[in-house]
């Protein structure tokens, strides 16, 4: 296994574009979350001048929560790193070349699920580093309290990551899987979260267990949950729900991955 994930960084040292964007995820987990930071202290010194309620989110155990649903929004830069290797290998006939050099299909395509998994690892301990940064800033004591948000993040990265792969592997050209992937989860997915949720189906909102809606609301803030179930907008299901939900739509992935690239011609 570490052979074979060793295989995939090493094309990956030198690609520049790749590189690039590793740093950019970076810069922006943690400028974005510092950002929210500032404004989010900001707002608190006002609501405690004027109600005497402190502002939390951003202080232990909350931290956990807020920064992983912040994070969350930027998932979108690893999924294009993805999208961008897995085609460029088809570009340059690579993915060819390795089976070619004593490679079996599976141990290719495991290599590849390797570094999906890899980098929704990564997203994640960067996550945990950024958490644990800007909860420092705050007064209260170290809490894990919430630290089940940072597994959440984890699952939601894989499904993210995943299905940018498996798009990668069906349409092979990159500015087209980007595309479509970027339409599919900023806007088709959430038109058929919406209708779904209007039909009479017997199950409240099963719009909700789409792909990546699923895996989304298992970082639904509580405060964020408290205030829509408050003015009725909107019911959420169990957490275990969603995770279950995200669970089979990640082997289902990885299945549909496996399988693409074993029937497929070279």
């Amino acid at each position: 296994m570490l052979h074979l994930l060793n295989i995939e960084f090493l094309k990956l040292q030198r690609n520049r574009s790749f590189l690039i964007l590793i740093i950019l995820f970076i810069v922006s987990v943690f400028g974005a979350n510092y950002i929210v930071y500032e404004v989010s202290t900001n707002t608190g010194h006002i609501v405690h001048e004027t109600s005497n309620k402190s502002f939390r989110l951003f202080e232990f155990p909350e931290v956990w929560q807020f920064v992983s649903f912040i994070s969350s929004f930027l998932l979108i830069i690893p999924c294009f790193t993805v999208i961008m290797h897995t085609c460029s290998e088809y570009t340059y006939r690579t993915h060819r070349q390795n089976i070619i050099d004593g490679l079996s299909r599976e141990q290719y395509i495991t290599a590849k699920i390797l570094y999906v998994v890899s980098l929704a690892l990564f997203a994640t301990i960067l996550t945990v580093a950024c958490a644990f940064f800007i909860g420092m800033l705050g007064n209260d004591p170290i809490s894990f309290r919430d630290f089940r948000c940072v597994f959440y993040f984890f699952i939601q990265a894989l499904t993210y990551i995943g299905l940018s792969f498996l798009l990668a592997l069906l349409i092979k050209k990159a500015v087209l899987t980007i595309g479509i992937f970027f339409i599919y989860s900023f806007l088709i997915e959430n038109i058929l979260e919406k209708n779904l949720n209007r039909l009479n189906t017997g199950i409240e909102n099963i719009g909700h267990f789409l792909p990546l809606s699923s895996s989304d609301h298992l970082l639904m803030f509580d405060i964020l949950k408290t205030a829509m179930r408050l003015a009725n907008i909107e019911s959420y299901a169990p957490e275990n729900a969603y995770l279950t939900a995200s669970v089979i739509y990640i082997v289902l992935i990885g299945y549909a991955c496996y399988y693409l690239y074993k029937k497929r011609d070279l």
